[in-house]
């Protein structure tokens, strides 16, 4: 598997809502895990080039890297309210997941804290995050650089 395969399949295992890692929210859980790591280690997890969509970050990679890939499951489903949503899985060995140890601990961090978050609040701290409140709507990310700057920007304010 791939790394991004590897991250999803982590996140798939692990997430304890299972019913609730939609594409959305998979897709919103890998860029948190990006953004983490860009704070962190100044590095992304993936390669993903994201874009600030209308729906916040959002790309194909994560959805498409899931469709292409063995011992995943994209199935649909109706929410609550009707509406339809489809809900990835992963039914592969665990054990088969090369990630390092800090990768599963961003990864980790990830689930932790947005386990509890009804959809609404999760897509609201997805939007409080510093690049989606300061770069325009349509714009990609530099998570990188956004995080080197959003660190700058909390020692300035700090002083």
């Amino acid at each position: 598997m791939k790394k991004l395969q590897q991250i999803i399949a982590f996140l798939c295992c692990k997430y304890p809502h299972k019913s609730e890692i939609t594409k959305a929210r998979l897709t919103k859980m890998v860029y948190l895990a990006d953004w983490f790591s860009a704070l962190l280690d100044g590095k992304q997890l993936t390669n993903i080039k994201w874009v600030f969509n209308h729906y916040g970050p959002y790309v194909d990679d994560v959805i498409d890297a899931a469709h292409s890939a063995i011992g995943f499951n994209i199935e649909h489903q109706n929410t609550t309210f009707g509406t339809s949503k489809y809900v990835i899985s992963y039914n592969g060995n665990i054990e088969h997941i090369d990630l390092t140890t800090r990768e599963k601990d961003i990864l980790s961090a990830v689930i932790n804290k947005t386990q509890s978050m009804y959809f609404n609040e999760f897509v609201d701290y997805v939007y409080s995050t510093y690049p989606v409140k300061t770069k325009e709507r349509y714009s990609t990310f530099d998570l990188v650089s956004l995080a080197q700057k959003y660190k700058s920007e909390s020692k300035k304010n700090n002083n």
